[in-house]
């Protein structure tokens, strides 16, 4: 199962894959630093995808995936953090395009879990995920995905936005193929947002971005751009 606080945001106080009740028991302190109120759901696997709604029509798609690093076969695991955070598109917070990798508590479980520590030395080209979510604000990354996403899924998130009235909406749908119909895949929706940080999560797709921007502009100041559906590409954002 998964234990989340009610209120939380960012992947803060989040376990996924509990298995048994001693995970439970830190996963609901780790909550509750976070929350007061907890929920506890059902764990589903697949992909982690962020979908846009602007004015409840969907306009993007990113996959999401977890910090990680790669091994060399000589460098230690914090040796391979500090280069990944080394990259320049990466600070703290919310200052830069992507966020630094952290070691907390739940990359620390991860270790364990595995039986390694930040000295131990990972074979070449082993991936190792550092996060058990993938959430771009603790070091993840993210693949655009806005042309495979089923028209299924599309109605889905538009239907999502209207029902619980966000005209600007982050969708979060987990599915091993967003191409696919999630009632195919045993997929599932695992919420709706007002931030949808895409932003970060297309910050390396400049097509995307322009777009995202500019379907936003429009929606919500229609009158600086004069025809809503007007070329506004010579504006900056």
């Amino acid at each position: 199962m998964v234990i989340k606080p009610v209120n939380g945001n960012h992947g803060r106080g989040a376990t996924i894959n509990i298995r048994n009740r001693e995970e439970a028991t830190e996963a609901l302190a780790a909550a509750k630093k976070i929350s007061r109120a907890v929920i506890c759901e059902k764990f589903i696997t697949g992909f982690d995808h962020r979908v846009l709604v602007i004015d409840y029509k969907f306009v993007a798609a990113a996959k999401r995936t977890p910090a990680l690093v790669v091994g060399d076969g000589k460098s230690r695991i914090m040796a391979l953090i500090d280069a990944v955070n080394s990259d320049p598109r990466r600070g703290y917070g919310h200052e830069k395009v992507l966020t630094s990798i952290k070691v907390d508590e739940n990359t620390k479980m991860i270790l364990k879990e595995r039986n390694l520590t930040l000295d131990s030395v990972l074979p070449k080209d082993e991936i190792l995920y550092l996060k058990s979510t993938a959430n771009i604000s603790t070091g993840g990354t993210a693949t655009d995905v806005t042309d495979l996403v089923h028209p299924h899924n599309v109605f889905m998130a538009e239907r999502i936005a209207r029902i619980i009235g966000l005209d600007v909406c982050g969708i979060d749908i987990m599915t091993d193929d967003i191409s696919l119909p999630i009632s195919e895949t045993g997929g599932a929706i695992l919420g709706g947002k007002c931030c949808s940080r895409l932003q970060n999560a297309f910050s390396t797709y400049r097509r995307l971005t322009s777009k995202c921007c500019r379907t936003c502009y429009r929606y919500a100041f229609p009158s600086w751009f004069g025809n809503p559906y007007s070329d506004c590409s010579h504006y900056r954002y």
